[in-house]
């Protein structure tokens, strides 16, 4: 494989409070991820009135993390809030995708434990981006890994995601990197001093480190 010609986007997801929100923001990270998803202790649904989502730097897009929403739903949420991409993490399917992806950019996230998803060939038209994550009884921050170095045998078109189990220590960090279509990394409940609340001063570090390399 090739080197990438820059460094993989970051991607701080789970965010739930306004000022941890603004903190995270001032270090420029490429995405920030907020939750719909009621079983998760991550979830905004109740909250993101709340968010100051205006005051984000406009470099900054805003990603709605849903599960199995009912399309209508999904739209009025987006609209509603102006997110600027929409993540799906359950069983919807390449036409859900294909319907949402005529409103806003569809990254389609897929659970890996010991191989990629057979089915990855079903989504390339139409979703923009994939998410790879670690396959577990309950979707979402977990900070389990997959082995990273299945993304080896990846060899679609479509750019994606990685997740899964991503901290300030990751082992494994030269090997996914070197991977042409790799589009942003994912951290969540590794950088967390509680859920949903980030540890400002370990992403700072991670994102320096990412960026410079």
């Amino acid at each position: 494989m090739t080197q990438p010609e820059r460094s993989p986007k970051i991607k701080v997801c789970g965010i739930t409070d306004a000022a941890n929100m603004m903190e995270v923001a001032a270090l420029q990270p490429d995405y920030l991820g907020f939750i719909f998803y009621p079983p998760s202790p991550r979830d905004i649904t109740h909250k993101i009135k709340d968010l100051p989502l205006d005051g984000l730097p406009i470099n900054i897009r805003k990603i709605a993390v849903m599960l199995d929403q009912p399309i209508e739903e999904a739209l009025k949420i987006t609209k509603e809030f102006g997110f600027d991409l929409v993540q799906l993490h359950g069983t919807e399917s390449p036409d859900y995708c294909k319907a949402l992806q005529k409103h806003l950019p569809v990254i389609k996230a897929f659970a890996v434990k010991d191989s990629l998803p057979e089915n990855l060939g079903e989504y390339e038209n139409c979703c923009d981006f994939f998410l790879f994550d670690t396959k577990a009884q309950k979707p979402g921050g977990t900070g389990l890994s997959f082995d990273h170095r299945l993304l080896q045998e990846y060899n679609g078109n479509t750019h994606f995601f990685l997740s899964g189990g991503i901290g300030p220590d990751y082992p494994n960090m030269e090997n996914p990197m070197n991977h042409p279509l790799l589009h942003a990394l994912d951290v969540n409940s590794r950088f967390e001093t509680s859920p949903g609340l980030k540890d400002v001063t370990s992403l700072a570090i991670f994102i320096k480190k990412i960026k410079n390399k």
